[in-house]
C-alpha cells in the first residue's frame, strides 16, 4: 500500500537587499520591495537566522513543497501536495 502525504516544511523568508555585509549577512528590508516592479536589489532569503537587522545561513533558492511566510506574517507560497517547484531569488 503507497501512502502520499501532502506535509509540507514551513520556511521564514526574510526580504533583503542583494548586496551582503561583507560577512555574508544581508541587511532586512520592509516586504514591499520584494513584491516585484522596479525593486530588482530585493530579493527573498529563505530560511536564515535573523538577528539586529540582518538574516544569514538561509538560501535564496525558494524552496519546493514550503509553506513560506515573511516574519511579518506575508504568505510567500503554500506548499503541500501537488505544489510545483519554481525557482528564483526574485
Amino acid at each position: 500500500m503507497l501512502v502520499l502525504s501532502g506535509c509540507a516544511d514551513d520556511v521564514t523568508a526574510d526580504c533583503v537587499t542583494a548586496a551582503s555585509n561583507g560577512s555574508g549577512a544581508h541587511q532586512i528590508v520592509d516586504d514591499r520591495y520584494c513584491g516585484g516592479g522596479s525593486h530588482s536589489s530585493y530579493f527573498w532569503y529563505y530560511g536564515g537566522t535573523a538577528s539586529n537587522g540582518y538574516v544569514r545561513g538561509g538560501t535564496t533558492v525558494k524552496p519546493g513543497n514550503a509553506n513560506i511566510t515573511s516574519r511579518t506574517g506575508k504568505v510567500i507560497s503554500r506548499g503541500g501536495f501537488g505544489n510545483s517547484r519554481s525557482g528564483g531569488g526574485g
